[in-house]
């Protein structure tokens, strides 16, 4: 017996001890979120998701959900499971258990404490649980006596959290289907505001001073707000925030969100408030952190919006972003990004000035950069409208982000800019099958599958008909070739010094080439694709070339894609029609075959017919083994009979043209081939159609 007052008198004064802890000082514009299976306790910025942790060691060693803030007292209270009771914490971030009455013997992960009155509430669905009430007020009779308020099949709700509006004394929660509800806790009663448009675990949910409501889902940490006096309430996604799969937030309801009484901690753009820039507005936002754009970012409690600045009380820290040329629609333009730390870059432009960035209009998308500057090329669209607009540059770890909103960190800058349109128009030129046949100057297997690709381009004309800007797509289709070969375009008539070769868009595969694609040192101008298009496919295993065998079907792509820009337009009755003047060439230092002493390398080019070479053309191997060339009369790349070595197939009368298998002879396969040549064009003009096709002998998988 005497044991068991010794203990009993160590428990009572333990409590004492426990009781003494302070509350906390103010009611805390942050938000309090508990996760994890052991509490810990974060601090959370409902501004930009910034959160930092609190204490990882509450006192406990299980969780604490059901989590409110008591501005009655500046307590916080939570279900503490290692107890199976409420759980009081102050300002030492320690849990004090405290003995309620009637405890309804389970654990709640849903709670708050009211604001009309000094009471806690909590809930759990099921027909032995349900609503109850628990008096925080120390000096009211039923302190910490739990009173049901209604069961949990009456009140069967699949929601995770609710708080406690600032002012209307209703409770509110978002169900996992994205049904809003309103509570009545004094007797228990809901009503189904509306869907907001998401779904979710949402375990931990706030409300500010005027009375938005805020929604956190667990999976993905995103923070939406909802006005829930609006008629057709949505959810709008506001912030950025942590993510857990053990959630419980609580907060102040009566404080603002923004505590203009600590410094400042965050950037906002300055771009007019139609493009989402003040708080009220969702604007985007960033907590100040060590990743930024340019050399410098401040902080500001809101934004100011054009024609104010943040630059007029603070430093002017929008020099992330330099634009190097001038927009013009239809035409390419250089900007440097120069930013510190490593994250993601995304940019928007209003090109339509309706006075919103929309999500077409984002010409910078998840960029991955590291502390430094990079160039980019920016394509403005064709039907950019004239006038000033404003762009909208966005740094931060988080990728994904949106226009707007809040992020944990980085820097927004936004500028004001001008574009031109000068009412340029898309010509389309033809579309072609290319096919080389890489055994010149050797008839070899003339299968014409070594090299086929097919090439598409159109000319960006101006209102006085020249040519401002050329455009071209090109995939390869099939390669039987055993030898390695580059592949490369001359523009006949076109010099060097005519492309304005700082603003060439080069891309393979949709990414970003760096190498210079103008070759240089030629007459005419050639671009130059690649050394060795081997060097992007893989065959099927079992398989020697990449579409040219039965059962060989290599998911292997080539895809290049040209902008050509030009200083000066050149007239369109002298620039040179499609498909240009392309050519394979051998690549540079290796085997090309036994017919060569050593390897020809770039000076093996092979052209269409009657299509001259390039000045860097090897012309020794002109007449060698079945060519016949004759450079007096302009004929080129043709044997004694007629027959090319490369072919220009007009695709606009077939989507599709079927390269004959290996080894099969082009003849073979197309027997209308050898009369359309023989007759140089005047009959068989159809006969690369599929249905004048040897079916077997062509490859159509």
């Amino acid at each position: 017996m005497l044991h068991i007052k010794l203990l009993s008198s160590l428990f009572l004064l333990l409590m004492s001890f426990q009781s003494f802890a302070t509350p906390f000082t103010s009611c805390p514009s942050k938000a309090f979120l508990i996760q994890q299976s052991v509490a810990q306790l974060y601090g959370v910025n409902l501004v930009t998701g910034t959160y930092q942790l609190l204490s990882d060691d509450l006192g406990t060693t299980g969780k604490i959900n059901a989590f409110g803030f008591n501005f009655h007292d500046n307590y916080l209270y939570g279900w503490a499971y290692e107890w199976g009771t409420v759980g009081r914490i102050g300002n030492d971030f320690q849990v004090e258990p405290l003995t309620i009455t009637n405890n309804p013997n389970t654990n709640f992960f849903v709670g708050d404490v009211a604001l009309n009155e000094n009471a806690y509430y909590v809930y759990r669905k099921g027909a032995s649980l349900g609503l109850y009430k628990i008096i925080l007020d120390q000096i009211h009779p039923d302190y910490l006596v739990a009173t049901q308020i209604i069961d949990g099949a009456s009140l069967s709700l699949s929601i995770f959290d609710f708080a406690f509006h600032p002012s209307d004394d209703f409770a509110y929660s978002v169900d996992k289907f994205g049904d809003l509800h309103k509570i009545n806790v004094g007797n228990g009663s809901s009503s189904v505001l509306g869907n907001v448009g998401v779904t979710g675990t949402f375990g931990a949910v706030y409300f500010d001073v005027e009375g938005t409501f805020y929604i956190s889902r667990n999976t993905d940490g995103q923070v939406f707000r909802i006005n829930v006096t609006d008629q057709n309430p949505a959810a709008e996604l506001f912030a950025y925030g942590p993510n857990s799969s053990n959630n419980d937030g609580a907060r102040c309801a009566i404080a603002p969100i923004i505590d203009e009484s600590i410094p400042a901690d965050s950037d906002y753009g300055d771009a007019p408030d139609s493009y989402g820039t003040t708080l009220s507005s969702n604007g985007a936002r960033h907590g100040i952190s060590d990743i930024y754009l340019g050399s410098q970012v401040d902080a500001e409690y809101n934004s100011n919006v054009y024609p104010s600045s943040d630059d007029e009380s603070n430093i002017d820290d929008e020099d992330g972003i330099n634009y190097i040329s001038v927009f013009e629609a239809g035409l390419d333009t250089l900007m440097q990004v120069t930013v510190q730390g490593s994250g993601y870059l995304n940019i928007w432009a209003d090109w339509n000035q309706n006075g919103q960035f929309e999500d077409d209009e984002r010409f910078v998308t998840d960029r991955q950069m590291i502390t430094g500057t990079e160039t980019f090329l920016v394509a403005v669209p064709l039907d950019a409208l004239a006038g000033y607009t404003w762009t909208r540059a966005r740094y931060s770890s988080s990728a994904g982000i949106t226009a707007s909103g809040g992020v944990s960190d980085g820097e927004v800058e936004d500028y004001r800019v001008a574009v031109t349109n000068n009412g340029y128009s898309f010509l389309q030129q033809t579309p072609y099958f290319l096919a080389f046949e890489d055994n010149w100057p050797a008839q070899g297997d003339y299968d014409m599958n070594d090299v086929v690709i097919k090439l598409q381009s159109s000319v960006l004309v101006t209102t006085d008909n020249k040519v401002k800007q050329l455009h071209i797509t090109g995939e390869l289709k099939s390669m039987g070739a055993s030898y390695k070969n580059g592949f490369a375009i001359q523009l006949l008539g076109v010099t060097d010094s005519q492309i304005e070769q700082s603003v060439i868009r080069y891309e393979i595969n949709g990414n970003s080439i760096e190498q210079d694609l103008v070759e240089g040192g030629t007459i005419n101008s050639v671009l130059k694709v690649t050394e060795n298009l081997w060097d992007y496919i893989e065959p099927d295993a079992g398989c020697k070339y990449f579409k040219t065998e039965l059962g060989c079907n290599s998911s292997s792509t080539f895809i290049f894609t040209l902008k050509i820009p030009f200083n000066d337009a050149i007239p369109l009755e002298s620039f040179p029609a499609a498909p240009f003047n392309p050519f394979i060439y051998a690549t540079p230092n290796r085997y090309h075959g036994d017919n060569f002493s050593s390897h020809p390398g770039r000076g093996l080019e092979i052209h269409l017919k009657n299509h001259p070479p390039t000045s860097k053309a090897d012309l020794s191997y002109f007449n060698q083994q079945q060519d016949a060339s004759d450079s007096s009369l302009n004929y080129y790349y043709q044997n004694i009979n007629g027959l090319p070595w490369a072919l220009a197939i007009s695709a606009g009368s077939s989507e599709q043209w079927f390269q004959p298998l290996e080894s099969v002879d082009l003849l073979e396969a197309y027997p209308d081939f050898a009369p359309f040549v023989t007759s140089e064009g005047s009959t068989n003009s159809l006969w690369f159609l599929n249905n004048n096709a040897i079916s077997n002998k062509t490859y159509q998988q």
